[in-house]
């Protein structure tokens, strides 16, 4: 088994969601730091349309490394973060929205940090399990 089949779609996808989570927490941060100022609109972030890109191929591993002059070469795609559509103006800033906006978010990356845990776990048993045989 390659090193590709070790870190799976799905580690890929959580790392990704909790790349955009902690981006989401820091517009937050900002929209609340910014709650009393005139004229100030809040920035959101398109999170759905950013992890359904992700799901459609913007989430790669590394670049791999041509070790063959027979092997095929890698191009790599467009980078996730120059999707269109990132930034979105949410209107005015409301303190009590922004601040469910804040615990949805760390909910979420916590669920996302706990289910990472439990994947490197199985990968970790499997790896001890293979290395008494």
């Amino acid at each position: 088994m390659g090193p590709g089949k070790l870190f799976d779609t799905t580690v890929r996808l959580l790392e990704a969601n909790m790349d955009r989570r902690v981006l989401r927490q820091k517009l937050i941060a900002r929209n609340l730091a910014n709650v009393d100022t005139p004229n100030y609109h809040a920035v959101g972030l398109e999170f759905e349309k950013q992890l359904r890109a992700a799901m459609e191929g913007g989430v790669l591993p590394v670049q791999p490394v041509r070790t063959h002059p027979m092997h095929m070469p890698y191009t790599p795609p467009k980078p996730f973060s120059n999707a269109p559509g990132r930034y979105v103006d949410t209107g005015p800033v409301h303190l009590d929205i922004e601040m469910s906006r804040l615990a949805e978010n760390n909910i979420m990356f916590n669920a996302m940090v706990q289910l990472l845990n439990k994947k490197y776990t199985l990968l970790k048993i499997a790896i001890g399990e293979a290395g008494g045989r």
